[in-house]
């Protein structure tokens, strides 16, 4: 009796491990050994090296976050591993993670596809130094062993406005202008007026400068020039001179009083 109930305690442990090692399956859990590595990419890494990933947060993603996130963290570990060469330490513990990325997909399916398609609008792209994206890396790997992913994965709404890096320029319906141009606009504006402004002051100066030199040279001018153009000074000149005949008469009578002596 006591053998049978011994066989029977050995079986249900049996079935419970065996569940419970093809229920975590699913999503492949990743060794910890290998995780230690981390640390010493960390430090081999330069802490000021820019490298790329795309992800989605937790708070965007819920229980389905490491299923989201597998396959472009694997992309990232990829192109970090190229920039090593062949013989590197460093890229020999990437791929090893890489590795352990495959085997996740793996168990995953090929629901994954249809998944992230679903999250796509949620996915962001940045730069991390070395510290935050191994930090990351470390995060992903923690979680992948102590969750237990299932069921379908519901997205939330897409945000109504999305952060970009580059900058773009917004068409006005009504015009067809771009923001651009339509800030440009009243500075051109005041160009135009301070142009129009000086365009007008030049006559102004001009005449203002020819009054003042009419002016001056008049203030210069001697007094007998100034009187020639008078005709009544004129008349007046010629009135007090003697008649050129009286002149004559008298020349006249001279002689003919030399000719009698």
């Amino acid at each position: 009796m006591k053998k049978s109930k011994i066989w029977i305690r050995t079986c249900v442990h049996l079935l419970l491990y065996i569940s419970v090692a093809a229920y975590s399956s699913k999503i492949g859990n990743p060794i910890t050994d290998d995780i230690k590595k981390i640390s010493v990419l960390k430090q081999n890494i330069p802490k000021d090296y820019k490298i790329t990933i795309k992800y989605i947060p937790k708070d965007e993603s819920g229980m389905c976050w490491v299923k989201l996130n597998v396959f472009h963290l694997e992309e990232s570990l990829k192109d970090l591993a190229n920039k090593f060469g062949n013989i590197s330490s460093n890229k020999e513990n990437i791929n090893t993670f890489i590795q352990i990325l495959l085997e996740m997909r793996y168990h995953i399916g090929n629901s994954l596809d249809d998944t992230m398609l679903e999250f796509e609008c949620h996915y962001r792209e940045e730069e991390w130094a070395t510290l935050h994206y191994f930090k990351f890396v470390e995060e992903f790997f923690e979680t992948a062993n102590s969750s237990r992913e299932e069921g379908d994965c519901e997205p939330p709404p897409c945000p109504t406005v999305t952060n970009t890096t580059n900058t773009t320029k917004m068409q006005y319906p009504s015009t067809g202008i771009s923001s651009e141009s339509q800030d440009t606009q009243p500075l051109l504006s005041e160009n135009v007026k301070r142009s129009l402004f000086s365009l007008l002051l030049i006559p102004l100066v001009a005449i203002v400068l020819g009054f003042m030199w009419k002016v001056r040279t008049r203030s210069n001018t001697p007094p007998t020039e100034r009187n020639t153009g008078d005709p009544a000074l004129i008349t007046g000149v010629e009135a007090s001179a003697p008649p050129l005949d009286n002149q004559i008469s008298e020349e006249k009578k001279r002689l003919s009083m030399i000719e009698a002596v």
